[in-house]
């Protein structure tokens, strides 16, 4: 008897450690607290698109509006951030998802939050999910 209880209690350890639980990470994607926020007054322009798929050092972003900022004293400083909340967008970006080679050059603000998957990428290069307060096309 001893014997079957502790092959029961055995496999019952076996079965609950197996189980993958669901990740609820509070720290990461578009409900993550703010890290930094892109005031209106900054006036940043970027550029707007839409990606079917992007790999990023060995991540997969499929169908997600992106907003690719390069700061003005860095040529090589990207930061790319995915939008989001799509419902802000207008209906001249929207249409994009049809014709994925164009691109917009559009006025933002929002704000940045951490995303799950992290990309590493050269130290220049940023991935963020954006909250977006305000867009406009330029």
């Amino acid at each position: 008897m001893k014997n079957i209880s502790l092959i029961m209690l055995v496999i019952a350890c076996i079965f609950t450690i197996s189980c993958k639980k669901e990740k609820h990470n509070a720290d990461c994607g578009c409900n993550a607290p703010t890290r930094v926020t892109i005031e209106d007054t900054q006036a940043l322009v970027g550029k707007v698109y839409y990606s079917v798929q992007q790999i990023a050092n060995g991540y997969l972003f499929q169908n997600k509006f992106f907003i690719k900022y390069n700061e003005q004293n860095c040529s090589n400083c990207n930061h790319y951030m995915i939008i989001c909340n799509e419902s802000i967008l207008p209906q001249q970006i929207l249409n994009i998802k049809n014709d994925t080679s164009q691109l917009f050059s559009v006025k933002f603000a929002g704000h940045l939050k951490p995303i799950c998957d992290k990309v590493f990428a050269p130290a220049d290069y940023t991935y963020e999910n954006i909250l977006l307060t305000k867009i406009e096309v330029q």
